[in-house]
């Protein structure tokens, strides 16, 4: 018993000691963003006495447009994703139809192919379409690219749902798309929030493509941040402490996004949307 209980706490060690680990540089970040540079440069780890809040209006004023456009590109892209995943999911899962198996099969080979490797045919082809400088450059590809793990996730969920439940719908006359409508889409909503919340994290912190294809005064909030040039680059003593005033700032709606939706994640990852 003794023995058990010991290796308790060294579980719960490991985990306080990965907990602090994980936390660590969130804390850094939003402590240091009310502070100056000079009480930085002399005490990194220092709590802020004497909150400076200039930073963040600095801040503020560098990434405000950028929230509009990273909010439309994000929120128009995991629609998108969504829409068109949970609909080739649904054919792949209940419908019949040549070349099925291999269709799928490639769509999840997708899956092992690392994005760089795509990065300069993709900038190729999104400025041989005229998309430079557009909204849609980012959007089309960004739909595209989130094929095929929703594809995945949403088939594999299909899949486990009970064949009478389909079967009885289609006895009392239903069509595949009130299957779809009435059926799939209620009992995949879990399932739906747990892929959003993963697309929009990783569409919001994309960095990369949106420098590639957007202009100067057009970018995201993750391009935008750079504009704070930390020293010694910069001419402002502070603005290493102004970029993490920005950081925390534009890490604010994926906090009040998980408060909202972090039910639906936790549920959706519970049903099986991470299962073969």
């Amino acid at each position: 018993m003794s023995k058990t209980i010991s290796n308790r706490w060294w579980i719960h060690a490991v985990l306080l000691v990965l907990l602090g680990l994980t936390l660590y540089p969130m804390v850094f970040m939003v402590l240091n963003a009310f502070r100056t540079g000079l009480a930085t440069d002399i005490t990194p780890f220092g709590l802020p006495l004497h909150p400076i809040w200039q930073n963040f209006s600095i801040a503020l004023g560098e990434i405000l447009p950028a929230f509009k456009q990273s909010f439309i590109i994000v929120g128009v892209s995991v629609a998108g994703i969504l829409t068109c995943a949970l609909l080739s999911a649904f054919a792949f899962a209940e419908l019949e139809f040549p070349g099925k198996t291999v269709l799928f099969y490639l769509v999840f080979g997708l899956l092992l192919i690392p994005g760089f490797l795509a990065l300069i045919p993709l900038f190729l082809e999104i400025r041989n379409l005229g998309l430079m400088n557009s909204v849609w450059g980012l959007i089309l590809p960004y739909v595209a690219g989130g094929q095929a793990f929703g594809i995945f996730i949403f088939r594999t969920f299909i899949k486990s749902l009970p064949d009478e439940l389909f079967a009885a719908a289609r006895v009392d006359g239903a069509h595949n798309g009130v299957i779809f409508w009435r059926i799939v889409v209620p009992l995949s909503w879990p399932i739906v929030m747990t892929v959003a919340v993963l697309n929009i994290v990783g569409l919001w912190g994309d960095y990369i493509l949106p420098s590639l294809v957007l202009a100067a005064g057009h970018q995201t909030v993750a391009v935008a941040i750079t504009s704070l040039t930390p020293p010694p680059f910069a001419s402002s003593a502070n603005s290493f402490n102004e970029q993490l005033a920005a950081f925390t700032l534009s890490s604010v709606p994926i906090a009040v996004l998980f408060m909202f939706l972090m039910r639906f994640f936790v549920r959706g990852v519970t049903n099986g949307a991470l299962k073969m």
